[in-house]
């Protein structure tokens, strides 16, 4: 009975670890940049998000789910998501999600130059 305890140990430990994926199995390497409107934030763990509403020049909507890091990353750097308000146009540059409109957000541009840039957590 002894020698099993560290044997169920070893199984159990992948189901014990830490759940969280990286962003390479969601994103590609691939920066790319969209423009549109904020629709929608949400600051929670373990991804904070963003909503854009990109309308291209035939007037087609596209929407765009842009990913960061958690909220608790976001507060550690001081970085508020209060910044971020619904319809404000805005350019997102990141890594290209391997779904359809999405993207692990690197940097938000608004129109008057300033710049929303969250840091992967270290």
């Amino acid at each position: 009975m002894r020698n099993i305890f560290p044997l169920l140990l070893v199984l159990c430990l992948p189901m014990l670890s830490s759940a969280h994926h990286s962003t390479n199995v969601n994103f590609t390497q691939e920066i790319i940049s969209v423009d549109g409107v904020i629709e929608q934030v949400r600051n929670m763990n373990p991804h904070a998000s963003v909503l854009i509403k990109h309308i291209d020049t035939s007037g087609a909507e596209t929407y765009w789910l842009l990913e960061t890091v958690g909220r608790t990353t976001l507060d550690r750097q001081g970085i508020s998501m209060a910044a971020l308000e619904i319809g404000v146009k805005v350019t997102a540059t990141g890594r290209k999600g391997r779904r359809e409109n999405t993207m692990y957000l690197q940097k938000l541009l608004f129109a008057d130059g300033q710049e929303f840039t969250p840091e992967p957590d270290r």
